[in-house]
């Protein structure tokens, strides 16, 4: 293991602080006596001790060069997760400014301010292919064409290739699904869909599996990671997977948490030609009339058809990374919450 320069005491910058990876960042990093600068474009949830809440837009250079000032390590987390493959024009633009735009922002400010370290939150997506799965670093990048997988992949390549550029060290986490309590945007959509009733629709047979991290894990691996980008470590320039090194299907990591809940629901299979026909059409309608936008897409069905899971063998070698539990724990307590949070809708 490379050596390392501890970020207690430090500066660091959180994007996209308020959400669910970028809160559970600055809460660890404030536990290390870290004074922490936090960009996002929701305000304020309320003044703390050790936090500098920067309301702007990583799509807004001088909104970042603001938040970088002063900062010796930069955690960027910020994108949109957009897997449409068939977009209107002003939503690939969008989604491109985020999470290309911004992040190209994001090196450049902390070029320009001196920032030492830069670690991206990039995505297991990078390198989503058939026959991949199993595999390390070393496999090639995705070439799906959905608006995430594309995006992430030209976010990850421009921060891996800044590195060494005017003293700015960086690297790259690609974590599988990021899961644990709190988590609103995907299985607290599932929750509040249950709440209502909604049967529980799962794509394929269930034999595929995905990799998922629980969040104290990942935030712990990335800060091991920013420690560790110091002069002449492998750690510089390179991508890394994160996982519970424990896949599991994505159907039926909902199953289990719907069973951890102590909810009784129904369930729905939908074979896989059809759940892909169904979204590749819906897309098509957005696409060209408007209609309301997909609850799934193509690229939505093939994470739950594909095996997609990856070997942490070099994370676990050059910064120390191990999961701090495995996904049936993980679950386990997700599902506390998530309980508490369905009875309160």
């Amino acid at each position: 293991m490379t050596d390392r320069r501890p970020l207690d005491g430090e500066r660091c910058l959180v994007t996209g602080g308020a959400g669910f990876l970028g809160r559970h960042l600055v809460e660890a990093l404030l536990a290390k006596g870290c004074s922490v600068h936090v960009l996002d474009t929701a305000p304020e949830p309320a003044p703390r001790d050790g936090v500098r809440w920067f309301r702007g837009d990583v799509r807004k250079r001088d909104d970042v060069s603001r938040a970088c000032e002063g900062v010796d390590t930069v955690f960027h987390t910020v994108a949109v997760i957009e897997a449409l493959t068939h977009a209107r024009p002003s939503i690939a633009q969008s989604v491109e400014s985020i999470n290309v735009g911004g992040t190209n922002n994001v090196i450049r400010a902390a070029q320009e301010h001196g920032v030492r370290r830069l670690v991206h939150t990039s995505s297991i997506v990078a390198s989503f292919c058939a026959g991949a799965a199993g595999q390390d670093e070393s496999a090639p990048y995705s070439t799906s064409k959905d608006l995430y997988t594309v995006t992430k992949v030209k976010g990850e390549r421009a921060v891996l290739a800044a590195n060494g550029e005017r003293s700015l060290l960086t690297c790259a986490i690609r974590p599988g699904g990021i899961y644990g309590p709190g988590e609103r945007l995907t299985y607290g959509r599932l929750v509040r869909a249950l709440k209502k009733g909604a049967p529980m629709v799962v794509f394929g047979d269930g034999r595929a599996k995905l990799d998922y991290v629980y969040i104290d894990s990942l935030v712990e691996g990335e800060i091991r990671a920013a420690e560790r980008l110091v002069d002449g470590s492998p750690v510089c320039g390179q991508a890394y997977f994160l996982s519970d090194e424990t896949p599991i299907n994505a159907g039926q990591f909902s199953i289990e948490l719907a069973k951890n809940m102590g909810l009784d629901v129904r369930l729905v299979r939908v074979p896989d030609p059809v759940a892909r026909a169904v979204g590749a059409v819906w897309e098509r309608l957005y696409q060209l009339f408007g209609a309301p936008k997909p609850m799934f897409t193509v690229a939505n069905v093939k994470l739950c058809d594909i095996d997609h899971y990856f070997r942490i063998d070099r994370a676990k070698r050059d910064f120390g990374y191990a999961p701090l539990v495995d996904t049936n724990e993980g679950l386990r307590r997700m599902a506390v919450e998530a309980r508490k949070y369905y009875d309160s809708l």
